[in-house]
């Protein structure tokens, strides 16, 4: 199935000038190969109207404002005048390309080679076959814009006429009472008035905006694409490909960022499409890319598609996760500084009573602290046991918190400080086999809570 197009462009006769021709078009599919090789220009538009490729209307206006695209002889009588892109209006939704092209088909007439005498015998048969009453009086008036002026003008080629207002033209078949020859020297009132559209190329214009089939075509060739994968299956990853083509050859490389899932997908694909070694960046044919975009497994985009400038556009993109050893630490907890309320809701939340002054306070958060110890112990024993970890002084920038006891937020930094004070070994190791029992669970809680002991630095994790 192929999932581009782009307009096949040709000219056709007017209707009521033969010898003039207007502009048509129509879309038709083109294949990855005519666009990248061939240059044709991959059309695309939102549905809301919106430009995917803004330049493309610019360039194309360019081309046919070209002084080489001009009918010389007709130009210099004011015939040629240059066309400026339409400015996109929402409202239309359509692109201002497609705007263009409407606008150009109604305004603008193509011939071969015209003069101006040649221009002039063409307006003169098209009135003299629409010559009618109607079509004398709107010369005429055209001709001798004021009454007066324009009653000498008839009375003078019928002195019989009686012409007290603009009213009393109409009593009189002026059809009848003048000719077109009456008119004589007045050749760009003829002109205007014969024919609607005075705007002129050359048809030879058409080859310079499209390949031998009439497909629209601005550049030689197009090397750069984007390649997004299709949604699909369960595991569908958005991955994008930026792809450059050199020649048969299409190099891929995909966009990454910090995204494990990106990468194993990007591997899997290469290894089907790839014609080399290459496990994320990789090249493939021409050949394959198009069977790519027939079997849907991608959709093709061009950002980097620019008629007017040279726009590099957007580039692949992933970073190298960072080499480095885990730092952890604890964080403060709930101590003697902080003030008797905040230590009664510590102790509501846990169902502890919560009478007497503070320092009875002090002594229930600690009975509370050892007695939650105990319970937690064997979570915090199985993950330090996994996890091997030295003290240093310092906490790095890019530390974090123990994944621990989460559940905890108002005890979990004091019970982890309990935890590192009574099995750190030689202040710098933490080891589940060595366990201080100096102290009990409530007097290491205790000292920490009224800041008789304290504890600082942080962990790295060495296995």
């Amino acid at each position: 199935m192929n999932t581009l197009q782009t307009f096949r462009i040709w000219l056709q006769p007017d209707e009521q000038f033969p010898q003039f021709k207007r502009l048509a078009w129509e879309l038709v599919d083109v294949s990855i190969r005519d666009v990248l090789t061939g240059g044709i220009h991959p059309w695309a538009a939102t549905p809301e109207g919106t430009d995917v490729h803004p330049s493309l209307a610019d360039a194309f206006l360019q081309r046919l404002n070209n002084e080489s695209e001009k009918v010389a002889e007709l130009d210099a009588f004011g015939y040629c005048h240059d066309i400026s892109a339409p400015r996109g209006y929402c409202y239309v939704r359509k692109s201002r390309f497609e705007q263009a092209l409407e606008y150009l088909q109604k305004d603008l007439c193509f011939v071969d080679g015209l003069t101006y005498v040649q221009l002039l015998d063409i307006a003169k048969q098209r009135l003299r076959d629409l010559w009618s009453h109607r079509m004398a009086r709107t010369l005429a008036e055209r001709a001798y814009p004021g009454f007066q002026e324009l009653r000498q003008f008839l009375k003078a080629r019928n002195k019989s006429m009686k012409l007290s207002g603009y009213g009393d033209i109409d009593q009189y078949d002026l059809g009848e009472a003048l000719s077109l020859d009456d008119f004589e020297g007045r050749d760009s009132l003829l002109i205007s008035q014969a024919i609607p559209s005075l705007n002129f190329r050359k048809t030879s214009w058409l080859a310079s905006i499209t390949d031998g089939r009439g497909r629209l075509r601005l550049t030689p060739d197009i090397r750069k694409v984007t390649l997004t994968m299709v949604p699909g299956a369960s595991d569908y990853v958005h991955l994008v490909w930026q792809v450059v083509r050199e020649g048969e050859t299409c190099r891929f490389r995909p966009e990454l960022a910090k995204s494990d899932a990106k990468r194993l997908k990007a591997r899997e694909f290469a290894k089907q499409w790839r014609t080399d070694e290459g496990r994320l960046c990789f090249s493939t044919s021409l050949e394959r890319l198009s069977q790519m975009l027939e079997q849907r497994v991608v959709t093709p985009s061009f950002p980097t598609l620019n008629y007017t400038c040279d726009y590099q556009g957007p580039v692949a993109m992933a970073e190298v996760g960072e080499n480095r050893v885990s730092a952890f630490f604890i964080g403060g907890f709930y101590d003697r500084k902080s003030n008797s309320e905040t230590l009664r809701e510590i102790l509501r939340e846990y169902g502890v009573s919560m009478t007497g002054n503070k320092d009875a306070l002090l002594r229930k958060l600690a009975e509370l602290a050892a007695r939650e110890y105990a319970e937690r112990r064997p979570e915090m024993d199985a993950f330090f046991s996994e996890h091997r970890f030295v003290r240093i002084n310092s906490i790095p920038p890019k530390s974090e918190r123990f994944p621990l006891l989460e559940d905890q937020p108002m005890l979990r930094n004091l019970l982890l400080t309990m935890y590192a004070m009574k099995h750190l070994r030689g202040n710098a190791i933490l080891d589940v086999a060595h366990d201080n029992n100096t102290y009990t669970d409530e007097q290491v809680a205790l000292a920490l809570i009224e800041g008789k002991v304290g504890f600082a630095g942080s962990f790295l994790r060495v296995a």
